[in-house]
């Protein structure tokens, strides 16, 4: 899950000033060539969702074959996806990605309704996975703490807003410190990798029994009932997380109509490699019913292979890497929050700067609040079901917005794909939205209509914000937030 990588890149909110989409791309400076498409797309779909949801993924498909199919499948998804996004690069160059292709159909309001639920909903949501995990590492790590146990949960919240006030105090204090912290932790995010793979070499050729190793791998037991199988896609699909990355700089990569579809291709091809790799490291190393019970995937894999040095050595890696994600979203989503309050989607007073350190310490802690409140929900399942219902919402869009630029306003791509790939994938992403809700599993029932609540908070605001007399001198919300703006700046701390 390498989101806050990808926010940083996101345009500005839209508000009734905003210039029309063609101006809002950034020029074609033809400056970012094969290899470094093909970088930063594989980075960003590599992320630590390989420490978080193997599990989760053969607990619902119950046989180690079918959880490598379900991988495979969520790459080949992320696959297709990635070259219908090729394709709308191509139908509407310059940068921006979502946003550029949702304003253009379906206007400003829809683009509004995007930023902000990535704002309020989708990175808060990864936030609070990332603490989860780091916290059940640490805990398993060096106590046999029960995580059923019915103080877990409150122990989890409590964590979770510990990690976010500690990581938006370190943001508030400098950007810098911020990003220097990110470069390091994410070294042991490969560390971490290269260990899961060398343990497992080390078992698979040491291991008395190989035949019980094999049989880890076969389909048997595998689940027929459908909506199951498209829950266990949940963990895998927002794994992949990253295969649109390349669209937020499309202005900048040469010859995008080559370029684009190779390098996505190559990307997720690796990523593919990558995550069977490590889940076949999980299945030589771990019988099937550890697996299944763990909350710590990685860590009992150090603990069988090397002992408690493992187990040390592999938590220090995982919680590193979530860390590192966390700052990453704190610096990523404040800027956001500060864009937004520009565009005047939240109070303008959110806008403001420390002058000191020149960071936008109020949406910092705006950024704090939001995500305290999701620290209340505690089930990995269910903040995974609400940031993949929230992502495939707008993906669906935009595949649909592929369809209408490509027949109703004729616009003819440099590159296109099969016509039949963007149906499918609307259909998918349809299906997969609406699967919590046919599950009889009641903390995937309950994000489903939680995450629904959120979009009908969000969706008025986003129409509302597009009001031009809302946005008049002599309005009362504009006078209010213009009053309370003042109030903070006289204090002369803030700019």
């Amino acid at each position: 899950m390498s989101e806050s990588q990808r926010a940083t890149e996101s345009s500005p909110l839209l508000s009734p000033d905003t210039p029309d989409v063609k101006e809002t791309g950034a020029p074609n400076t033809e400056q970012i060539k094969l290899f470094s498409c093909v970088s930063v797309a594989l980075s960003m779909m590599t992320g630590v969702g390989i420490f978080i949801f193997p599990n989760l993924v053969l607990q619902d498909v119950e046989s180690g074959g079918a959880s490598l199919l379900i991988w495979t499948t969520a790459g080949i998804i992320a696959l297709l996806a990635g070259l219908c996004y090729s394709e709308l690069s191509t139908a509407l160059p310059g940068s921006g990605g979502e946003l550029v292709y949702i304003q253009k159909v379906y206007g400003r309001a829809a683009a509004n309704l995007f930023l902000l639920t990535s704002a309020f909903v989708k990175y808060p949501a990864i936030t609070i996975i990332m603490t989860r995990t780091s916290f059940t590492y640490l805990l398993k790590c060096f106590t046999d703490f029960s995580l059923e146990s019915s103080p877990y949960e409150f122990l989890l919240s409590l964590a979770g807003i510990f990690i976010v006030v500690t990581t938006c105090l370190m943001a508030c204090c400098s950007t810098r410190l911020c990003t220097v912290a990110i470069n390091a932790l994410n070294f042991c995010k490969l560390f971490g990798i290269l260990l899961i793979l060398s343990f497992a070499l080390y078992v698979g050729i040491t291991a008395p029994d190989k035949a019980e190793i094999a049989g880890r791998f076969s389909l048997k037991n595998t689940t027929t009932h459908v909506p199951t199988l498209l829950i266990s896609l949940f963990g895998a699909i927002a794994s992949y997380e990253g295969w649109n990355s390349l669209n937020l700089v499309a202005g900048e990569v040469h010859n995008p109509q080559h370029t684009m579809p190779l390098a996505i291709t190559i990307a997720t091809c690796s990523a593919i490699v990558f995550y069977l790799s490590c889940n076949i490291a999980y299945l030589v190393v771990l019988p099937l019913n550890v697996m299944k019970s763990s909350t710590a995937v990685a860590l009992d894999l150090g603990r069988i292979a090397l002992g408690q040095c493992g187990t040390i050595l592999l938590s220090i890696c995982v919680v590193a890497s979530c860390l590192a994600t966390v700052l990453g979203l704190v610096l990523c989503n404040s800027r956001l929050l500060q864009r937004a309050a520009r565009d005047g989607q939240i109070p303008e007073v959110f806008k403001l700067t420390l002058n000191r350190t020149a960071t936008p310490i109020l949406s910092v802690i705006l950024h704090g609040l939001i995500c305290s409140v999701f620290a209340m929900i505690t089930s990995l399942e269910a903040l995974t079901t609400i940031v993949i219902i929230v992502s495939w919402l707008f993906y669906s869009l935009c595949f649909t917005a592929q369809l209408v630029l490509r027949y109703r306003d004729k616009v003819k791509p440099s590159f296109r794909v099969a016509v039949l790939i963007p149906v499918l994938l609307i259909m998918f992403s349809v299906i997969l939205m609406i699967s919590p809700a046919l599950t009889n599993v009641g903390k995937y029932r309950s994000s489903f209509f939680v995450t629904v609540i959120l979009l009908a908070i969000l969706t008025p605001i986003s129409v509302l914000s597009t009001l031009p007399s809302l946005h008049r001198p002599d309005s009362p919300l504009v006078l209010t937030s213009n009053k309370l703006t003042r109030y903070v700046e006289s204090s002369g701390s803030f700019s």
